[in-house]
């Protein structure tokens, strides 16, 4: 079964985490993409280019890349991206994260058994900037645990295969969105009736640490609880869920290295690793 992977690289990003992102949904795999929609959004490093280059020489025609002229955020590079992609199903991927070599082959199985799931994540295994192990991050598996605390963002992001056309049925990304456009884009779909599973594996690891605090802007913190806030609304949850939607905000407020310990802190109390 063919299936795309949609990635979006930004001047931000590091050439070698691009690289490793790469050759782990190329070289390191089991079943191979079909094609792989690669959206620049905006001008890149030189460094950059050249990994893309090399690829492109090795991929042929898999890779397919579009350019924007200036940078317009992740949603709108993922909306033009899913726009593109040549099947129905389609792979979300960072650009500084690596999949695991079973990844696609354990979620086209799923998604070939299930044809009732359109939107299929997993557990990741969280590693740090520099690539060592920090733990294993859960999430709640079934639907009904998923769209219960989809308040408290129980997807996460680039461990996501989704049933295209389901996905656009529900309005693709919104390209307004610069920043949390998976969060706003799960809740329209949840409204629209799409199902939800995350596999209890860790099929991503994905790179988190006392950096990832440091791009919580308290404006882009806001952002995402006025998200989320509206989502819980249109979904019925009621207050407190939609109240907790700005706890994010509220970190956001302290120092980044605080912003992590507090993070570290709540962890326990996060309601998708009480789910099932």
């Amino acid at each position: 079964m063919g299936f795309s992977v949609l990635m979006s690289v930004y001047q931000g990003d590091d050439p070698q985490h691009l690289t490793e992102a790469l050759r782990s949904i190329w070289d390191d795999q089991s079943v191979r993409p079909s094609e792989i929609v690669l959206v620049f959004d905006g001008p890149v490093p030189t460094e950059l280019e050249r990994v893309v280059d090399q690829w492109k020489a090795t991929l042929g025609p898999v890779l397919i890349t579009e350019r924007f002229e200036v940078n317009q955020g992740l949603g709108a590079a993922l909306h033009r991206g899913l726009s593109l992609a040549g099947n129905e199903l389609v792979a979300r991927m960072d650009a500084d994260d690596i999949a695991s070599s079973e990844r696609f082959a354990i979620q086209l199985a799923m998604l070939e058994e299930r044809e009732d799931i359109d939107i299929l994540g997993s557990f990741v295994q969280e590693i740090s900037f520099d690539g060592k192990p920090l733990g294993l991050r859960t999430m709640p598996s079934e639907h009904h645990s998923i769209v219960a605390n989809l308040w408290a963002s129980p997807i996460i992001h680039p461990t996501v295969m989704m049933r295209r056309s389901r996905v656009l049925s529900s309005g693709n990304y919104d390209p307004a969105c610069r920043r949390r456009q998976d969060y706003e884009l799960w809740f329209r779909c949840a409204a629209n009736g799409l199902r939800f599973h995350n596999l209890a594996l860790p099929l991503l690891h994905y790179r988190f640490g006392a950096h990832t605090h440091k791009k919580q802007l308290p404006r882009l913190a806001l952002e995402q609880a006025l998200i989320g806030y509206r989502g819980a609304g249109r979904l019925g949850m009621p207050f407190y869920q939609r109240a907790a939607c700005f706890i994010p905000f509220i970190r956001s407020l302290l120092p980044a290295q605080v912003q992590h310990l507090v993070y570290k802190l709540l962890t326990p109390m996060d309601p998708r690793r009480k789910s099932k």
